[in-house]
C-alpha cells in the first residue's frame, strides 16, 4: 500500500494570487502606519506616552549622556539622548516631549532618533521589567543579571557585554528566537500532555488531542510573546510555528522554502516595521540555512542531522555576522559545543530560577566570560552579501550549497588568521 506524501501549497498561479494578497495587506498596514505618523507629526514637539525599554549611559561627543530607547504608544521606536543623572527608568511609562519636525516616514518605520524631555514618570512597571527584576534578584554579578535577563525576558545587554558575547559567538544562543520557542514548546507539551489525556479519556475522547494541545501551547507562547513586547525574532518564530502547524494539519509539507516564505511574507505584510529589524532577518536567515541543509540531507539519521546542523549553521551565519559586527575571538569556535549543551542547560536553569537556585552556575559562567577574548576583524560586506545570494541559490542547486560551506570555512580561517 502506498503512503501519503505531503504536498506543496502553491503552484505558479495560486502563488501569484497569494503575492497580490500580501501586497494588498501591506498597503493597508502601511496606510495605518502613515496615519499614526501624521498624528505624531501634527505638532513639532508632541507630548507622547512611551515605555522605556532600554537605558544606558554612553559617551556622546566625549560627554556622558543617558541613551534611552523608547517604545511609543503607537508602537514605533525612538532613541533619545538625555541627562546622565537620570535614575533607572527601564520598564516604566513616561510622558516625553519629542522633537519630530525633521523625522521622515522612513525614519518613523526604521525607528528614529530625537531630542526629548521627560515631563512625567508613571509608577507602573511593565510585566517584562517585573520578571527581569525577579530574575536579577537571584544574582549578585551584573554580568549574570544581564545574561539571564537576555536569556529569559530579552532585556538589552550593555554594549560592552554584548560585544563580548558577539566575540564569543554566543549571540544567537542568548537572543530569544525559535530555538528557545522550540525548547519551551517541548517542555510545555511534556507537562500538559498527561493531565490533558486524563481529562480527554474521561470527558471528551472525541477530541483531537494533539491539536488541542498545540493551541494551548500556542496560547502560552503568545502570552510570552506579548509579555516580552513582541521582540522581532520571536514574532518570526511565532509566525513560523503557527503557519507550520496550519499547513501540517492539512497534510502540506512544512519543512520547505514555501513555509518560510509564507511566514515571512505574512509577517512583513501585517507588520512592515519588521523589514528594518536586523534581528528578524538574522532569525529568518538562520531558518533558511536549516531548511537548505535538510533539503539535501534529510535522509541522514536524526542524531547526525542534529550534530551537523550546529556546524553548518555556524559556518553559514559567520560571513554576514562578522561583516556586520566585526568582533571575533579564539572562544568563538567554542560556541558550537556550547550550542549543543544549551539544549540541556536552558531547561535546567529555567527550573533553577523557579527555585532559589538561579545562581548555581554563576561561578562557572563568570570564569567562561572572563576567559573570553575580543578582537576586531575585517570581513568585507561583500562576503556577507555573497553568503545570502548563495543561500538563495542553494534552494535550487547543490553546487551553491557547497560554495556556501566553503565561504563560511574561508571566513573562519580568515578571522583566525587576523587575530593569531
Amino acid at each position: 500500500m502506498s503512503t501519503l506524501e505531503s504536498i506543496e501549497l502553491f503552484d505558479r498561479k495560486s502563488g501569484s494570487l497569494f503575492i497580490l494578497f500580501l501586497l494588498f495587506i501591506a498597503s493597508l498596514s502601511l496606510s495605518l502606519e502613515y496615519f499614526h505618523f501624521t498624528k505624531l507629526k501634527h505638532f513639532d514637539d508632541p507630548l507622547v506616552r512611551a515605555e522605556v525599554i532600554d537605558q544606558e549611559v554612553r559617551l556622546v561627543n566625549d560627554q556622558p549622556k543617558t541613551s534611552m530607547k523608547l517604545r511609543l504608544d503607537n508602537g514605533s521606536l525612538c532613541r533619545c539622548v538625555m541627562s546622565p543623572n537620570l535614575r533607572d527608568l527601564r520598564g516604566r511609562e513616561i510622558l516625553v516631549e519629542l522633537q519630530v519636525a525633521k523625522v521622515t516616514f522612513l525614519d518613523y518605520l526604521k525607528g528614529f532618533r530625537s531630542r526629548g524631555s521627560i515631563q512625567e514618570v508613571y509608577p507602573h512597571l511593565s510585566l517584562k521589567e517585573r520578571w527581569y527584576r525577579s530574575i536579577a534578584s537571584a544574582h549578585d554579578d551584573q554580568m549574570m543579571k544581564e545574561l539571564y535577563g537576555a536569556l529569559f525576558v530579552a532585556t538589552p545587554m550593555s554594549q560592552e557585554f554584548q560585544t563580548l558575547v558577539g566575540a564569543m559567538g554566543l549571540s544567537h544562543i542568548l537572543s530569544i528566537s525559535g530555538y528557545h520557542f522550540g525548547i519551551l514548546s517541548i517542555i510545555a507539551f511534556f507537562f500538559l500532555r498527561p493531565s490533558y489525556r486524563w481529562f480527554q479519556n474521561r470527558y471528551f475522547p472525541y477530541r483531537h488531542g494533539n491539536r488541542d494541545l498545540f493551541f494551548i501551547v500556542l496560547g502560552l507562547l503568545f502570552f510570552y510573546l506579548w509579555a516580552l513586547e513582541f521582540i522581532p525574532p520571536m514574532v518570526r518564530s511565532f509566525g513560523m510555528i503557527a503557519v507550520g502547524y496550519f499547513l501540517y494539519d492539512r497534510g502540506i509539507k512544512i519543512v520547505s522554502f514555501q513555509t518560510l516564505l509564507i511566514a515571512v511574507g505574512l509577517l512583513l505584510a501585517f507588520f512592515p516595521k519588521l523589514f528594518f529589524s536586523l534581528g528578524f532577518w538574522f532569525s529568518s536567515f538562520g531558518v533558511l540555512s536549516i531548511f537548505i541543509f535538510v533539503r539535501y540531507y534529510e535522509h541522514w539519521k536524526t542524531w547526525q542531522i542534529f550534530l551537523a546542523l550546529h556546524i553548518w549553521c555556524y559556518l553559514v551565519m559567520l560571513p554576514i555576522s562578522l561583516a556586520i559586527f566585526g568582533t571575533f575571538g579564539f572562544w568563538h569556535i567554542g560556541s558550537i559545543p556550547l550550542a549543543l549543551l544549551f539544549n540541556l542547560y536552558y531547561p535546567a536553569v529555567l527550573a533553577l530560577h523557579l527555585m532559589p537556585l538561579g545562581d548555581l552556575f554563576d561561578p562557572y559562567l563568570m570564569e567562561l566570560f572572563n576567559a573570553g577574548d575580543m578582537h576586531a576583524v575585517s570581513i568585507p560586506m561583500g562576503s556577507g552579501i555573497l553568503s545570502i545570494v548563495l543561500a538563495i541559490v542553494a534552494m535550487r542547486f547543490k553546487l551553491a550549497f557547497w560554495a556556501l560551506g566553503i565561504l563560511g570555512s574561508a571566513t573562519f580561517i580568515g578571522a583566525v588568521y587576523q587575530i593569531a
